[in-house]
């Protein structure tokens, strides 16, 4: 999670070992922990909450793309338009929903650097028509980003953001995509379990 957010936590608030009739359990945290889903309440305080977004943006046909370069070294700071459009071309296809792997290591913690994209590749997501961007780092924006240009400009377009996806060793390739935000009433954000299924043609 990101650092000073509040840490996720689980306890059993009633036990059967402590002579209660049943286990219930109690959760805490953060809403962007791990793999989440964000809604346009999270950069904009007039903006929709997680409950009120389309179901169908998290669910379909969605392609997987790598922008990690050699040897899953960050490269660049910024993913921009053409490195995008580049990736997606052998596909040869327009899918509704894009998953990229930046290569974004994870296994030290919390990482310090990843590819986050540029305002003008968020602009080619609109143009696109995409409803949906997934990205294996902790943001769709840069580190350090202060603006958070690229969720401003996804959000305008009304294309949904996932980001904390495990993508790594997995193909690129056309996927059956399921991650469906919890139905929090007014929240910025929701954890997501995030699946994919490889499309045989």
């Amino acid at each position: 999670m990101w650092p000073g957010d509040p840490p996720w936590s689980y306890r059993l608030a009633a036990a059967i070992e402590r002579g209660d009739a049943v286990n219930v359990g109690e959760v805490r945290g953060t809403t962007h922990a791990g793999t989440h889903a964000d809604a346009p309440l999270h950069v904009d305080p007039s903006g929709a909450a997680i409950d009120t977004l389309p179901l169908d943006a998290f669910v379909g046909r969605a392609l997987l793309i790598d922008v990690s370069g050699r040897n899953g070294e960050i490269e660049r700071a910024e993913i921009e338009a053409e490195l995008a459009r580049a990736a997606t071309e052998p596909a040869g296809s327009a899918p509704e929903r894009l998953l990229v792997a930046t290569g974004c290591d994870w296994a030290p913690g919390f990482p310090s650097r990843w590819r986050g994209f540029s305002a003008d590749a968020a602009r080619w997501c609109r143009e696109r028509e995409l409803r949906l961007l997934g990205t294996d780092a902790p943001s769709v924006d840069s580190p350090g980003s202060d603006g958070l240009e690229a969720h401003r400009a996804l959000f305008r377009a009304g294309i949904a953001i996932v980001e904390g996806l495990a993508l790594a060793g997995i193909d690129v390739g056309d996927y059956e995509f399921i991650a469906f935000p919890l139905r929090w009433t007014g929240a910025d954000a929701s954890p997501v379990r995030a699946a994919l299924r490889r499309i045989e043609e």
